[in-house]
């Protein structure tokens, strides 16, 4: 197998991509991506109707939400890339052994497929969106501290793409994409049937069994850190103001990141906040499967939220129930969950510092794993033993009280455990 990655990204984030004609015409502005896709064609003349039908099929599915075309896009971008560059055949040429072929692949690419960073697929040059040569189908991860000590020691961020795997659960995905992918070419008439399903009961690679699952989340140490170095911050500084009503809006609501995100089809707003006829405060997300719910509001939350509320009507005159809930410090609109993601880093790493200099190494150097969603499971773990476990599931939007419980509290494994303590042997 060759140790180049000779392909080029296909199709553009999906704020992009939406905009986008249909058929080649998309690739006007794309010269790279029309330069591999008439070169491929002279091998395989099939792979024009491939990417047709590819751009249609993700066209259907990137009307439902953001998430779903991204995660639609990488896994059939994978495969088309796959299939021209190294099977030399039409994606619906593939039989059962070349599939089968594929997730092996898949699950343990080679180096030259695997970036070291998420970078974009394209960069604006001279008014066209030409490749990124750092974009690689595959990311592999790095730890966050090795990350951090590698920049802070001034070299450079060691390497993990030789022998990097994908999980249990990004295999899972794996299948379920290419599985709708081949249920719309069937149901189109391009290709002969699916053959995921069947490939799919047989896969190695998928994991079935019950274990414990412990939940990352911050200690109640590194939590009552990262509020204070936060709420320090903007003491001093008002442009902190933001980070610290991000960290406790996520930590204190159970929030997505993606729940406080500028989205195609949701703004989060201030008049998203309400209060019922009976006091009750409440705030309107959008989650999941474009499910909107109410989470409840505590009332400890309530001054973090009128000092963010005071801080914005003190910067612009033109404030009000429909400004984003919250806003980038130049420009309009809200932020993307990237930038919010940010935003908490800066958190973390205030309360890092301080707990090393205070004598918390390892509580410190633990926080450096940390990320923007061990807030949400911090705030819910911190909550479950004093809330009806329902009330828990409906503001974490879960659809089952079951979720709630197998994450948070897993009361069958320790039912389990504690009937199964007096064994004898």
């Amino acid at each position: 197998m060759s140790k180049v990655f000779k392909a080029t990204p296909l199709f553009d984030a999906h704020k992009s991509f939406i905009r986008l004609p249909m058929g080649t015409p998309m690739l006007d502005d794309y010269p790279d991506s029309k330069d591999f896709l008439e070169h491929v064609c002279h091998s395989i003349p099939e792979a024009i109707e491939d990417f047709s039908y590819t751009q249609a099929f993700l066209k259907s599915y990137s009307r439902k939400s953001e998430a779903t075309y991204r995660s639609y896009r990488n896994e059939v971008e994978r495969l088309l890339l796959w299939t021209w560059t190294i099977e030399g055949k039409s994606v619906i040429a593939l039989k059962r052994q070349n599939l089968e072929s594929y997730f092996d692949f898949v699950h343990n690419p080679p180096a030259a497929w695997v970036a070291n960073s998420v970078d974009d697929r394209f960069r604006q040059i001279g008014g066209e969106s030409r490749q990124n040569k750092e974009w690689r189908p595959f990311v592999a991860k790095i730890a966050k501290q090795d990350r951090k000590n590698a920049v802070e020691a001034g070299k450079s961020v060691p390497s993990a793409k030789d022998g990097h795997t994908l999980s249990h659960e990004a295999m899972k995905i794996c299948y379920s994409a290419l599985s709708c992918f081949y249920d719309y070419l069937t149901d189109e008439g391009y290709a002969f049937g699916n053959p995921i399903p069947a490939i799919r009961k047989q896969s190695p690679f998928l994991i079935k069994g019950a274990t414990s699952k412990s939940i990352k989340r911050l200690s109640d140490l590194q939590w009552d850190y990262v509020l204070d170095c936060a709420t320090l911050a903007a003491d001093k500084d008002p442009a902190y103001e933001r980070m610290l009503f991000t960290v406790a809006m996520l930590k204190t609501l159970y929030l997505r990141v993606s729940e406080l995100s500028d989205r195609s089809n949701w703004q989060p707003v201030w008049k998203h906040f309400w209060q019922d006829t009976d006091g009750n405060n409440w705030l309107k997300v959008l989650g999941k499967g474009n499910k909107i719910r109410d989470v409840s509001v505590p009332n400890s939350l309530g001054p973090y939220i009128k000092r963010y509320e005071s801080h914005r009507q003190s910067v612009s005159a033109s404030f009000g129930v429909n400004a984003t809930l919250v806003a980038k410090n130049r420009g309009a609109g809200g932020m993307t969950s990237r930038q919010l993601r940010r935003i908490v880093q800066q958190a973390f790493d205030l309360a890092h510092e301080k707990m090393r200099v205070e004598g918390f190494s390892d509580e410190a150097t633990a926080l450096r794993e940390a990320t923007t969603h061990w807030l949400r499971h911090t705030g819910a773990s911190q909550d479950i033993a004093t809330r009806p476990l329902k009330h828990m599931a409906d503001d974490l939007g879960h659809a089952s009280m079951g979720t709630t419980d197998r994450v948070y509290i897993q009361s069958d494994m320790k039912e389990r455990a504690r009937t199964g303590k007096e064994r004898d042997v």
